[in-house]
């Protein structure tokens, strides 16, 4: 006696025994036969990934490389602005030098100028040693403040002589010798024709000179 059929998967009969036995061999499922594809398509894609990967890598490396150039272009121009800066301001100081050695000579000149003038108010032509010198703009400075400090000196003296000389002379004439005693305030200020004319002590504004 056989053992009863029963419909077989999609629609394919066979036995129970065909099934427990081993003999039957049912359909394979869509399901399970997607795995191999599933893993065929999952290559790729790693594959994919590596290669972006490695890109990614290399544009950091190129990166850090043009920084680091970057850096090294902005090192030299930072040393060469300092360079100029330093440049700049060494010839700003020179040239402040060069004006203010400019303006002492010109003091000098103006100071020696003056000097001339007030010999020739006195009769002299130019002081002792000052004719041999020729055009004094042509003298260096540190020579020039020589003669400036030898010119000091002497006008000290000049300046010493004219108030000797003034404090001997007639304060209203200026041209004469004071020699009378004024009374009551017996100051010696004029010369005996000026204090015959003057009614009254220079020094003593408002007094009456009793003539």
């Amino acid at each position: 006696m056989r053992p009863p059929t029963f419909p077989g998967l999609n629609g394919v009969p066979g036995s129970i025994w065909d099934f427990v036995s081993g003999s039957f061999s049912p359909s394979p499922s869509p399901i399970l036969n997607s795995g191999p594809s599933a893993s065929s398509s999952a290559s790729p894609n790693s594959a994919e990934l590596a290669r972006v990967r490695r890109q990614l890598d290399e544009a950091k490396r190129k990166i850090r490389q043009w920084e680091e150039s970057w850096q090294q272009v902005k090192q030299a121009c930072d040393a060469w602005q300092r360079e100029a800066q330093e440049a700049k301001e060494r010839a700003r100081v020179a040239d402040s030098d060069r004006q203010l050695a400019l303006q002492k000579k010109e003091e000098v000149e103006a100071q020696v100028k003056q000097l001339q003038e007030e010999l020739e108010g006195l009769g002299l032509s130019s002081l002792p040693g000052l004719q041999s010198l020729g055009d004094i703009s042509d003298i260096p400075l540190p020579k020039l403040h020589s003669l400036q400090s030898k010119l000091r000196l002497d006008l000290e003296a000049v300046d010493g002589v004219i108030f000797q000389l003034r404090a001997k002379q007639c304060v209203a004439c200026q041209e004469r010798a004071h020699g009378t005693v004024l009374r009551p305030c017996q100051h010696r200020v004029l010369c005996e024709p000026c204090a015959a004319s003057t009614p009254e002590c220079p020094y003593c504004k408002g007094q009456p000179l009793p003539w």
